[in-house]
């Protein structure tokens, strides 16, 4: 079986997914779809190349992925398709793609583009799932477009960091506004060396010198900081929105001093 993945920022409510699902179905025999979320904020593309990360390589080698953010189409913002990894992402070229890759993709394509394309206000339906389509059906990817040589730009936003402190940001913030970091856990360590700390976040008010192991350690209503899944240091109200009740946004920054 071959698998699709829709991560777009249509939300739920029009008809664009099931646009985009009815064509794969009609053109693929055999492919599941699999929505990875329509409820990125609109244009925030950071916000989606993040939870594609943490994603992609979850599914099998040979998946496609049709991102639907930011798509407007042009000269500076050109459809491509990349195979890398041994998957394939489908979208416009906004900047998702330089923050998606740790490493240079084996293949990018610009997408070929016919009048009628150009004009299109629905590209993931009239070119993004019409290349999945070519793909999944045995088509080649000189079959329609145009191979970008050279080395793709790659864009790491990684946290700043001295003998006593790591400087870092806020990189995403869940469903249950928790706040995830660019702090990663080998950072924390290599700086730390086994010294006490205090994590703050936005001013001193918000702050915590200790970690840890998951939610369930601190009481309701306090706050805690955890190495979670993806290795990467979050910062979390137990039973409460801390983002929300801190306005805390993407970008804001996160410091951790050792002592």
């Amino acid at each position: 079986m071959t698998f699709i993945t829709l991560t777009t920022d249509w939300g739920n409510d029009d008809f664009y997914i099931g646009a985009v699902k009815g064509l794969l179905y009609s053109k693929c025999q055999g492919v599941q779809v699999v929505d990875i979320t329509h409820k990125i904020e609109n244009y925030k593309y950071t916000q989606a190349a993040f939870v594609l990360k943490n994603t992609f390589a979850h599914f099998p080698k040979g998946t496609i992925h049709l991102i639907g953010i930011n798509s407007d189409l042009n000269n500076q913002q050109p459809p491509i398709c990349i195979l890398a990894q041994g998957h394939y992402f489908i979208g416009a070229a906004n900047g998702i793609f330089n923050t998606l890759f740790s490493s240079n993709p084996e293949k990018v394509i610009v997408l070929n583009e016919t009048p009628t394309l150009k004009n299109s206000s629905f590209p993931e339906l009239t070119l993004f799932a019409e290349a999945a389509a070519h793909i999944i059906n045995g088509g080649q990817l000189s079959e329609i477009g145009t191979e970008l040589k050279g080395k793709y730009r790659l864009v790491e936003y990684m946290p700043a960091y001295e003998d006593d402190s790591i400087t870092g940001s806020v990189i995403y913030i869940d469903s249950y506004q928790n706040i995830i970091t660019n702090i990663s856990k080998e950072l924390f360590h290599q700086i730390g060396k086994n010294r006490k700390f205090t994590i703050t976040v936005k001013k001193e008010t918000y702050s915590v010198q200790r970690l840890s192991h998951n939610y369930s350690e601190v009481e309701s209503g306090d706050l805690l900081a955890l190495f979670n899944s993806l290795d990467l240091l979050e910062m979390a109200i137990r039973n409460g929105k801390m983002a929300e009740l801190i306005d805390v946004k993407l970008n804001s920054p996160v410091t951790v001093k050792f002592r």
